[in-house]
This record gives structure tokens, C-alpha cells and sequence, in this order.
């Protein structure tokens, strides 16, 4: 792919700039890949799935261990890049479930939770009511708290990764894709 007005050659083109398309260009980029990032709204806009004010990341998935071990490894990463700008865009309010009796996905989160060694408590109906007394408690059998999980502020959060991309090797694009010659090969965007 030829960048508009310049000789400048990519590699790789990442197409959408939500968190996933910000994140693989940043990591292609610091790997030596000259790469382009197109999203016809930008990085952090309001249409993509990531695109709102905030996202809950949490490390719970049942016993799906390669999602929990996914979000460990993902918050690891938004908080070195929090630290690195110094904006505490993640907010740690933990994550709470409530589990009805009989039923295996709570229980198989735990599990789970267990063997990648993340935190979490498993409450009582009684711990549940003291500690959250604003819910009503019907039907539930016990609670799993995740005190390290929380709220990313995703919308500025993407924005600032975007903002840290080096110019020499990542370059975005506010533009839709308009023609492609061949499979896999992108030739010109739309102005």
C-alpha cells in the first residue's frame, strides 16, 4: 500500500483503530513492520465496538482459561502504558458476580481463576448482603468478587496508544477503504 501523496510503503495494513487495530499496529510497529492504521472514524471513535467511554475488563471466563489469561496479560499491558504516560485511565473497582445455585460458570471461573493465580473472594449470601446491601439478593446462592479488575476509560485510553505510535513506522488513517486490485492487496484509499 502507497500512502496518498508520498512514496511511502507499508507493510502491513491494520483496518479498524478500536482497541484490538490499535493495539496489533503498535506491536507490529515496535516489531520493525511499517504499518498503516485505517479507521474511517479514527482511533477511539464513538461507532466501534471499543469506542465508548469505558469497557470492564475482567479475568472471569468460565473455564475458557485462554480469555482469563488474555485479560491478565491485556491489563498488564494498559497499565504500563498508563504508567508511561502517566494517566490512570483504568479504574479499579473490582468485578462482582452472582451465581445461582447449580450453576457450573461461576464455579468453572474459579477454577480457572485458580490455576492462572488471579485474586479473587468468594462471598456468602450474608458477606454479599453486608458488603452490597443496594442489591436485592434473590435467587442467588453465593458471589465471586474480582478486586482487581475494574473500568478502562477505553475511548481515551485507545487514543493515547494511538498518540504514542512512532511516525517513522505506524502512520493512521482517516479513511475508508475504496479499492483492491487482488486478495490481500490494498491499493489506494478513498480522500
Amino acid at each position: 500500500m502507497t500512502r496518498a501523496g508520498s512514496a511511502k510503503d507499508y507493510n502491513i495494513a491494520v483496518i479498524g483503530a478500536g482497541v484490538l487495530g490499535a493495539w496489533t499496529a503498535y506491536h507490529l510497529q515496535r516489531s520493525g513492520a511499517r504499518t498503516a492504521l485505517i479507521d474511517a472514524h479514527g482511533p477511539g471513535n464513538s461507532r466501534s465496538s471499543s469506542g465508548d467511554e469505558s469497557r470492564i475488563i475482567r479475568m472471569g471466563y468460565g473455564a475458557d482459561e485462554i480469555y482469563t489469561r488474555s485479560a491478565v496479560r491485556s491489563l498488564e499491558l494498559w497499565k504500563q502504558l498508563f504508567a508511561a504516560i502517566a494517566e490512570p485511565l483504568f479504574i479499579q473497582t473490582g468485578v462482582l458476580w452472582l451465581a445461582h445455585a447449580g450453576d457450573p460458570y461461576p464455579v468453572q471461573t474459579i477454577e480457572t481463576l485458580q490455576r492462572v493465580g488471579v485474586r479473587y473472594e468468594q462471598l456468602t449470601i450474608s458477606e454479599l448482603s453486608e458488603r452490597f446491601p443496594q442489591f436485592q439478593l434473590e435467587g442467588v446462592a453465593w458471589g465471586l468478587f474480582e478486586p482487581d479488575s475494574g473500568a478502562l476509560l477505553a475511548r481515551r485510553a485507545v487514543r493515547q496508544l494511538c498518540a504514542m505510535r512512532s511516525a517513522a513506522a505506524w502512520n493512521i488513517f482517516r479513511k475508508r477503504l475504496c479499492h483492491r486490485t487482488t486478495p490481500g492487496r490494498l491499493m489506494k484509499l478513498s480522500r
